[in-house]
């Protein structure tokens, strides 16, 4: 069967969506063996009908075959696979539905037909039901092209891919950086020019420790690491590892976790940060979703950097909305600092903002070939103590920082093989405060490639 079925993949439908469902199904007909095992003969020759039929596309001939060979007493799981198949292709889904029911309970078979129920479901209009059948197929397949189909027409719903036992990703990158020193210009902090060109390198994992994706500890690990062309006083490394108990009843998906941050730049520590996550996410009909998340994070300052030292409050929400081929989610984030502010001699700089972050972002799942994500953001700051600032004749000047930034990202990524995905981000940011010296803009421009490996 594989033969006719590569031959079907040719065959163009009327649009984009039926030919990618009826692909598919196709398919993974072509990777189940026709397998009549002790069963009648005429049977036997009533199915051999339904396949030659099937081949020529003459859906409603191979239906009557199948149907003869299960009256004959020929009744396996590869003839009522084959009966959905058929039902499918008629546009007979409720019939298509029963079919692939009849064979879940079967652990072999189960996969396959959670992910044909997902597809039936889609054309029954349960948009919600599709997502939870592609989701129980991802989990529990062990076959990697169907994991990576699962998860596209997860995606494709506007959901995110269910969690692999083990997941890693890793990439490498080249870029620009207009502003690595976020400054108003370079004399500001003593380098001959702002910009400059970079190699990246970031790595991450997760691991299942114990349980399963509906209730389970896993573990994470993460590195970046940039390195700059001339102002390598500014290279950034951070490391991160963590611990989660995560749980995921399809409607609703929970986290709970505790991690240990790092970040250095050039080569001293800027700061560690000990924190525990909680985050919920709840998926609505449509392929809607409502997220929310709570981080407290304990921070110590390296060397020099001693004011940083403190306390960091996140909350955030935001809400996903899938309009056609799009998703789109608004958000808004609370930050709450309390540090230890930086005091010089007779000055005093505050480094314990309150912030309040509003953002868009738009997913776009096939532009010219290419997944692209865009994301708009407007934040305000305000700092909790006044500066005092030596001015000079002028005497200690008391100035309360408040800051505005907006800014906006692309990102474009576009799958080379099942592994292997290239990709493309642009950034640019501006920030505005009532002190001159904390004014600037940034633009960054990044390209690389990247591999994702699940198991």
């Amino acid at each position: 069967m594989r033969a006719f079925i590569r031959r079907r993949r040719t065959q163009k439908e009327k649009t984009s969506g039926f030919r990618l469902s009826c692909f598919v199904v196709v398919l993974l007909l072509s990777i189940v063996p026709w397998q009549p095992v002790r069963a009648a003969a005429d049977g036997a020759l009533a199915a051999e009908r339904g396949v030659s039929a099937f081949r020529a596309g003459d859906y409603q001939t191979a239906l009557q075959s199948f149907l003869a060979a299960l009256a004959a007493g020929l009744d396996t799981p590869g003839l009522r696979y084959d009966l959905g198949a058929t039902y499918y292709r008629l546009q007979r889904y409720p019939e298509a539905e029963r079919e692939f029911q009849a064979l879940a309970p079967d652990p072999q078979w189960a996969p396959l037909a959670h992910y044909n129920l997902g597809l039936t479901a889609q054309r029954l209009g349960r948009p919600q039901r599709a997502m939870e059948y592609f989701g129980e197929a991802h989990r529990t397949t062990t076959d990697p092209n169907l994991r990576t189909l699962a998860a596209t027409a997860f995606e494709r719903l506007g959901g995110a891919p269910p969690s692999p036992e083990t997941s890693a990703v890793v990439s490498l990158a080249g870029g620009y950086d207009s502003n690595v020193t976020l400054s108003p210009d370079a004399a500001t902090v003593g380098v001959s020019h702002q910009g400059d060109q970079f190699v990246e390198a970031l790595a991450t994992a997760s691991h299942r420790l114990a349980g399963n994706s509906a209730r389970g500890w896993v573990a994470h690990g993460g590195l970046i690491l940039r390195k700059y062309g001339d102002l390598s006083q500014f290279d950034v490394t951070g490391s991160r590892a963590g611990l989660s108990y995560e749980t995921d009843s399809s409607r609703v998906q929970t986290g709970v976790g505790a991690y240990f941050d790092t970040a250095y730049i050039g080569r001293d520590r800027l700061e560690q940060v000990a924190s525990v996550d909680v985050q919920a996410r709840r998926r609505l009909d449509g392929g809607g979703e409502l997220r929310g998340r709570y981080r407290f994070g304990r921070i110590a300052g390296g060397g020099g950097f001693e004011y940083l030292d403190g306390w960091q409050q996140r909350l955030s929400a935001d809400a996903g909305l899938a309009l056609a081929s799009a998703l789109l989610r608004v958000g808004y984030q609370l930050e709450l600092n309390h540090r230890r502010d930086l005091q010089q001699g007779s000055e005093f700089f505050s480094a314990s903002p309150t912030r309040h972050l509003l953002f868009a972002t738009v997913a776009l799942r096939n532009v010219a070939g290419w997944q692209t994500d865009a994301r708009g953001e407007y934040r305000v700051s305000r700092y909790g103590d006044p500066n005092l600032i030596d001015g000079g004749t002028l005497g200690i000047l008391e100035v309360t920082r408040k800051d505005q930034r907006y800014g906006f990202a692309l990102r474009a990524n576009r799958r080379l093989t099942p592994l292997w995905r290239a990709f493309i981000d642009y950034s640019y940011y501006r920030n505005q405060s009532n002190l001159d010296t904390y004014d600037y803009s940034r633009h960054q421009l990044l390209a690389g490639i990247e591999v994702a490996l699940e198991k």
